[in-house]
C-alpha cells in the first residue's frame, strides 16, 4: 500500500501510475495466495475450513482489507466527476490502508515475548465491546437529558451555539452522541459555557447536577470497572504464556508451510498452478471416482535430535493406549448399565406377569364360588316350590 499514487483522472493524466498498477497486483497476489492457504487447510468440510479460518482475528482483518480495497478501486475509477465524489474513494482507501497496518501486527508473533501480548490485546477487545455496550447507554442517557434541558424548547438560546434540532442521524450524532463522548477524556467544549452564561436559571443548574452524576459515574466508576478487567486478562494470559506462545509458534510454522515458497507477486505462479492441480485432482475423484493427488503434500513436524522420534512414537502410543483404555471403559460402562436396566425390566415384567396370572386365577376361583353358590341357591328355591306344591 506505500506504492499507492492516488490521483484524480484529468485530461493531463488520463490513466493510473504504474506505481498503482504494481498495487493492484500485488494486493491480487496476496488475496489468491490467502484462497490457497484456505484451501489447503486440514479440514475437509467447507464448514470446518470456514470456522477455522475466521476464527483468527488476523484472517479477518485481512478479508476485510481485500473487500474495501476492491470497493476503492471501484469507486476509484466509476465515482471520479469531481473532487468532492472522488473523496470516496479516498476515504474507503484510507481505511483499507488504516486495516492493512493493522494487520501487520500478526508478524509480532515471532518474536517470543511479545506474542502472547497479540492474545491478550484480542481478549482485551471482547471486554471493551462489552464495556461499550454500557457506555453508550450511559452516554446516550446523558446526551438526550441535558440537550432536552438545555436546547428545549429554545434551541436557539445561545446564539453563538445554538444547535440544530432536526431529527436526522447527521445531526443526532453531532449534537448528543459526538460532544458527549469527549467528556470521557475531560473535553467539554462549549457544555459548561453555554451553562455559566445562565447559571441561575433551573435548566441551567439541573444540567450542571446532572453532568457532575454522569463525570462521576463514567470517569470513576466506569473507567476502573474497565481497567480491572484489563487487569484480570493480562493476568489470565500471562500465566500461561508459555502455552500460548508453543501454540502460536504451531500456527506460524503451519500457515508457512501452506504458503508458497516465493513472496508476492513472484507467488502467483505457484499459487495458480496448485490451484488448478487441486481443481483437477478433486474433479477427477468426485466425477470419475479416481483417486486423488498422490503427491499431495503432508505435513509433518521433523525434530533436530534422532532420540526425539522415538519419545513422540512412545508418547502417542502412550496417550492412544490411555485413550483406548478410557474408551472401552466407558462403552463397558454403559453396557453394563443397560444390561442391568433391562435385566431389571424383565424382572419387573416377569413379576407383572405373575402378578396378572395370579390374578386371574383368583378371579376364576371367585367365578366358580359365586356359581357354586347360585347353583345351592337355585337347589334352595327348588326344594321350597316342591313343599309348597305338596
Amino acid at each position: 500500500m506505500i506504492l499507492f499514487n492516488f490521483q484524480l483522472p484529468t485530461d493531463k493524466i488520463p490513466s493510473i501510475h504504474w506505481t498503482e498498477i504494481v498495487t493492484i497486483i500485488l494486493v491480487s497476489s496476496m488475496l489468491i495466495e490467502e484462497i490457497h492457504c484456505f484451501v489447503s487447510m486440514d479440514n475437509l468440510s467447507f464448514p470446518g475450513k470456514c470456522f477455522n479460518y475466521f476464527r483468527n482475528l488476523f484472517k479477518i482483518m485481512a478479508i476485510v482489507g481485500f473487500i474495501l480495497f476492491y470497493v476503492g478501486l471501484v469507486l476509484r475509477f466509476t465515482y471520479t466527476t469531481t473532487d468532492e465524489e472522488f473523496f470516496a474513494a479516498r476515504i474507503v482507501m484510507a481505511i483499507d490502508l488504516e486495516i492493512w497496518w493493522l494487520r501487520s501486527l500478526s508478524f509480532i508473533i515471532v518474536v517470543r515475548f511479545l506474542g502472547p501480548h497479540i492474545v491478550a490485546i484480542g481478549k482485551m477487545l471482547k471486554d471493551l465491546a462489552f464495556f461499550m455496550c454500557i457506555i453508550a447507554i450511559v452516554m446516550t442517557g446523558y446526551g438526550v437529558a441535558s440537550r432536552a434541558m438545555a436546547y428545549y424548547p429554545n434551541a436557539n438560546r445561545f446564539n453563538e451555539t445554538g444547535i440544530s434540532t432536526e431529527f436526522n442521524g447527521r445531526d443526532i450524532f453531532r449534537q448528543i452522541a459526538y460532544p458527549v463522548y469527549y467528556l470521557m477524556y475531560g473535553e467539554f467544549g462549549t457544555e459548561l459555557d453555554d451553562l455559566d452564561t445562565n447559571r441561575d436559571e433551573a435548566w441551567s443548574i439541573s444540567t450542571h447536577v446532572l453532568l457532575a452524576v454522569h463525570m462521576l459515574f463514567v470517569n470513576i466508576l466506569l473507567t476502573n470497572l474497565l481497567i480491572a478487567m484489563f487487569s484480570k486478562r493480562f493476568d489470565q494470559v500471562y500465566e500461561d504464556t508459555q502455552n500460548i506462545w508453543h501454540t502460536q509458534q504451531y500456527i506460524f510454522t503451519r500457515e508457512y508451510y501452506t504458503r508458497a515458497p516465493f513472496f508476492p507477486p513472484i507467488s502467483l505462479i505457484y499459487d495458480m498452478y496448485y490451484l488448478c492441480r487441486l481443481t483437477f485432482f478433486n474433479i477427477r475423484r468426485v466425477c470419475f471416482k479416481k483417486s486423488a493427488d498422490p503427491r499431495a503434500k503432508t505435513f509433518k513436524m521433523i525434530p533436530i535430535n534422532k532420540s526425539c522420534v522415538k519419545d513422540w512414537y512412545q508418547f502417542e502410543g502412550a496417550s492412544t493406549y490411555e485413550y483406548a483404555h478410557q474408551e472401552v471403559k466407558a462403552s463397558k460402562a454403559v453396557l453394563m448399565t443397560s444390561s442391568n436396566g433391562s435385566d431389571s425390566r424383565c424382572i419387573e415384567k416377569r413379576e407383572d406377569s405373575n402378578d396378572s396370572v395370579n390374578d386371574s386365577n383368583n378371579n376364576i376361583r371367585q367365578i366358580q364360588d359365586d356359581l357354586a353358590k347360585l347353583n345351592q341357591s337355585f337347589e334352595d328355591i327348588k326344594g321350597q316350590l316342591k313343599t309348597l306344591i305338596e
